[in-house]
């Protein structure tokens, strides 16, 4: 059985995966901090829906491996797969959240770790 923060990030991380900007912004802080490691960081919430917006509505294959909560932080992992320039590209991901607080809190912090695999 999956505890409601599993089942919260669960959620954050279809959402992030199939383009729900609308969800994604009702879940996170106005002073969220997005770290797409080796990439960029973007701060607070306008920042971060200006980078989602290209994706809104745009589905991506995707399995989840592992859900790990612990407190008002989780973990997830697991592999997506995305159309590039008319091709496939595969990708491992590894995602880090902080919530603001441990019950019903809003994702306050962001660290994404993205690696082409195939």
């Amino acid at each position: 059985m999956m505890t409601k923060n599993q089942e919260f990030f669960r959620k954050i991380n279809h959402a992030f995966m199939t383009g729900d900007v609308d969800t994604i912004y009702e879940n996170m802080t106005e002073d969220i901090t997005w770290n797409m490691v080796g990439n960029t960081v973007i701060e607070g919430k306008e920042a971060v829906i200006k980078e989602m917006e290209p994706m809104r509505g745009f589905e991506t294959e995707h399995q989840i491996k592992e859900v790990i909560t612990h407190g008002n932080m989780a973990v997830i992992e697991g592999t997506m797969t995305m159309d590039e320039n008319g091709g496939n590209k595969k990708y491992a991901f590894c995602d880090i959240y902080k919530l603001n607080k441990h019950k019903d809190g809003k994702i306050k912090e962001i660290t994404a770790y993205l690696i082409e695999i195939e």
